[in-house]
Order: C-alpha cells, then structure tokens, then sequence
C-alpha cells in the first residue's frame, strides 16, 4: 500500500524520531513491528533526506536499531549511500563536491578518509539509475540540472 510513497513516508515519520516519537510508534504500530524494525525496514527512503537536513540524531538512532559497530555504516552500506549520494547530487549547490563531503563529514568524520571521487565509485550504475529515476520525475529546471550534472561531471562517468 505505500510503496510508491516511502521516500515521502519514511522521513516524514522518522525525522521527529527524539522529538514526537508517537509518529514512528504509530507508523511501527501499523505494520505490525517495532520502531526499529521500522527504522531498519525504511532506512534507505529516509537517510537519504535525514543527511540533506542533517538530522545526525536520527542516523545515529538508525545506527542504533542496526546494532551497527560504527555508525558511519550505516550511510555508506551500498543500498543506503547510492540514494544518499543521488539526492545530494540533484541539489541546486555551486560547489558539489565541498556541499555533499560536509554533509557526510558532518554525520561521521570518517567519511574524510575519502574524497568524493572514490565515494561515487560506490555502485555508480545504480546511482545513475536513482538520479534518472529523480530526472524522470523532476520539474524541467531540476531535470535538467540533474541530466547534465550527470552528463558532464568527469568524477562520476570515469568512475
């Protein structure tokens, strides 16, 4: 029933998680688990937008429900990053790579091991499909920002 709709869903319940956690309880409730089964279940609709809008507390709960050993894990498992890149990338910035590398940063020093050019290495079909996917249902002015971000930037078709 809402599967079209969980990048939408999954945020909107989960980004008030420490705040106004009835809504995630009420979201688990309806399908019949708990809240961090919820937060595992849609991890990789909501981190995407919880990064974008830095809400650090909330992956790190996600972290948590994960029982990961580091909660920089969380971002970069491949499933989770590849949408998390593709959102960051439709953004209308002047200096990509300095936005996304503090938004990562900013979560999880870990991240400056790496610069962004070895982070899109990481499944870059399927981050050219999410971006596509966005293209397709973006508004003329975002599609083509994102079409020719994704055309013209040697970091991500030498990859």
């Amino acid at each position: 029933m809402f599967s079209p709709f969980w990048d939408v869903i999954a945020y909107q319940a989960v980004k008030d998680l420490l705040s106004k956690p009835q809504t995630t309880q009420h979201m688990a409730d309806l399908l019949n688990t708990s809240v961090s089964g919820f937060l595992i279940f849609t991890q990789s609709y909501s981190l995407p937008y919880l990064v974008l809008n830095k809400n650090y507390d909330v992956i790190k709960r996600i972290s948590q429900a994960r029982q990961d050993d580091q909660q920089w894990l969380v971002c970069f498992e491949a499933s989770n990053f590849v949408k998390i890149l593709a959102l960051l990338l439709q953004q209308n910035v002047v200096d990509m790579e300095a936005f996304i590398m503090s938004l990562l940063v900013g979560y999880d020093p870990k991240f400056k091991e790496n610069d962004l050019t070895d982070l899109m290495k990481v499944e870059p079909s399927n981050t050219a499909f999410y971006l596509l996917l966005a293209a397709g249902e973006a508004d003329e002015k975002t599609k083509t920002r994102v079409c020719q971000r994704l055309l013209s930037s040697p970091k991500f078709i030498d990859v």
